[in-house]
């Protein structure tokens, strides 16, 4: 007899109320629609800072970034100044997934970020993002993925030539691909529910935070990028991506039992860039807090022009490089040159001109955000000078120095917040997170980031850049934390608006809603406005004992071949400068 689903989650990252609203209000997203007046809606408060890793570990465990140990798409190495790119096998916390499976219920999931190695899960689970390559082992069980090749063909993350947009063409081709991908996954969704029915299934489909990255400047007339030519071309790309995931939705729900529980979420929302760029590490050392190599000195600090000369053929090849060969092939020259691009990235992101034995704050600049600082702190760096006692004056020296940034044309405040690390994380993992997070997602406290480079170090740590088109891959759009929330069900509330839910919420939500015990440990609660009343009272809240952690140290992480295919994916989607 063939299994129905009894809950479907589907996950539409960077989905945000501040377009679906209006849009709705049009007529438009029809399924979402229909959703919202059957069951409950609302804001969905991502983690902080609202990005990709983090958010969707965060839903899967219940817990924030410290219990689980994955606050970006990249992690510190303990032994070095370097960071290596993180997967699911960071996270050292149990999903929402295993705690059902221990509960007898089978689970299938699809293209969910941070997934990568899959679980051996009791259903199946094909990994998201951070799968490597098409040829990686990035399904469970392996027999599932020649299956579905045999049905469909390979399967595919990537959208091709995201990184090349410098023409309306290769624009055209890009969003092309945005909808052969989207109608990949749908396909694979749909295929799962007639062949693979579990329990529990949840299919995500990344294409909005990838057109909103992109082309949020085609749409927003007031947008510092906008160009009045190409509106006509691509001032609704951005809806035609969510117009499409609503009848993706649809054709999904249209496969269900009346009595399936449907929960539509995102893991943050999203929003335009605004005009102001900030170079932390030029800033940092115009407070004496970060020193460069100095000119001329002997031994390693100076070394001589024809060091020079090198690092600036390694940063310009590795520029090059990063902009013109494919996965494919950054993937061979990785496997043949093992160390070539680590030397490079450093090279590129200016880590090798830092004095590091007279730095005591710095930040990683690859990263597109979050713009962390990080204390060079001794006994735990390697080259750390901060002395234990130092560190609490320092942060706060740090703290009022960034708030009096000044957007130079109106002499306000560019950044409203800046946290302590404890003041975001708390767990066994919170102390390998940044020291300081830098408020980048608010709309009192907007600005973009961008790589220091030592030449530079005397130019102004904040820029204003020029109101005109962009011909490059440039991000028009960025994350803001308030995601969204869809649910409908028998046990659920009919045309209701919860506050105040937050992505951490679902883990404890989705277990309750099976009558099974929350871990005490689990950060989120349960959404109790969103059941009716009856169910409440016929199954109160059951709290179980602490899920622990999974794994105290890290998994080896990717090889160096598998590092290029997602250093190229990240940078892709532009969140490696």
């Amino acid at each position: 007899m063939k299994k129905d689903p009894k809950v479907i989650i589907i996950g539409l990252d960077a989905a945000t109320w501040t377009l679906i609203r209006p849009w709705m209000a049009e007529g438009g997203m029809p399924n979402l629609a229909k959703l919202m007046n059957a069951g409950v809606s609302g804001t969905l408060q991502s983690v902080l800072p609202p990005i990709t890793p983090p958010a969707w570990t965060s839903f899967m465990t219940g817990k924030n970034p410290g219990k689980h140990g994955v606050f970006h798409f990249i992690e510190t190495a303990p032994d070095r100044y370097a960071m290596n790119y993180a997967n699911g096998g960071s996270r050292r916390s149990p999903t929402v997934w295993r705690i059902l499976n221990a509960a007898g219920l089978s689970v299938g999931t699809m293209n969910v970020p941070f997934t990568y190695p899959p679980e051996a899960l009791d259903g199946f689970q094909i990994s998201g993002l951070d799968t490597p390559s098409a040829n990686s082992s990035f399904v469970h069980p392996p027999a599932l993925k020649r299956e579905l090749v045999d049905y469909l063909g390979k399967i595919n993350h990537d959208v091709r030539f995201l990184g090349f947009m410098s023409t309306d063409h290769r624009r055209a081709q890009v969003l092309a691909e945005m909808e052969k991908i989207d109608q990949q996954w749908a396909a694979v969704a749909l295929y799962l529910l007639e062949h693979h029915p579990q329990d529990v299934m949840m299919f995500v489909f990344m294409s909005i935070d990838t057109v909103q990255h992109y082309f949020w400047q085609y749409m927003d007339r007031s947008h510092f990028l906008y160009d009045p030519k190409a509106e006509p071309r691509f001032g609704n790309a951005v809806r035609q991506v969510y117009e499409r995931l609503d009848a993706v939705t649809g054709r999904i729900i249209e496969k269900l039992p009346n009595d399936t529980t449907v929960l539509v979420v995102s893991d943050h929302g999203g929003g335009p860039v605004v005009d102001r760029t900030l170079f932390l590490n030029r800033y940092l050392h115009q407070l004496g807090l970060l020193q460069y190599h100095k000119k001329g000195s002997g031994g390693r600090q100076g070394r001589s022009g024809l060091r020079k000369l090198k690092l600036k053929i390694l940063r310009g090849a590795y520029s090059f490089l990063r902009n013109s060969l494919s996965s494919r092939q950054k993937s061979r020259l990785a496997e043949i040159f093992p160390t070539l691009r680590k030397k490079a990235e450093l090279a590129y992101t200016s880590f090798v001109d830092i004095d590091w034995g007279s730095t005591k704050a710095f930040c990683s600049e690859v990263l597109a955000s979050p713009p962390n600082v990080w204390i060079n702190l001794k006994g735990i760096k390697p080259a750390g000078i901060v002395e234990p006692a130092e560190y609490s004056a320092l942060t706060d020296f740090i703290i009022e120095k960034l708030r009096e940034l000044k957007d130079p044309r109106t002499g306000k405040p560019i950044i409203a917040r800046v946290y302590r690390r404890d003041e975001l994380f708390h767990g066994p993992f919170s102390n390998e997170a940044a020291d300081l997070i830098v408020d980048w997602w608010s709309e009192d406290s907007l600005f973009s980031t961008a790589p220091s480079l030592a030449k530079d170090r005397d130019k102004p740590a904040v820029i204003i850049s020029e109101h005109r088109p962009s011909e490059d891959s440039v991000w028009g759009g960025t994350h803001r934390r308030d995601g969204i929330l869809v649910a409908s069900g028998p046990a659920l509330k009919r045309g209701a608006e919860i506050e105040n839910a937050q992505l951490i919420d679902l883990a404890p939500t989705l277990l309750h809603l099976f009558g099974v015990a929350v871990p005490k440990d689990m950060d989120g609660r349960v959404l109790a406005d969103a059941f009716r009343p009856e169910f409440l009272a016929a199954h109160p809240v059951k709290a179980g004992a602490a899920s622990g952690i999974s794994e105290s140290d890290r998994s080896t992480g990717y090889t160096e071949e598998e590092s290029a295919k997602v250093e190229e994916r990240l940078q892709a989607l532009g969140y490696l400068e």
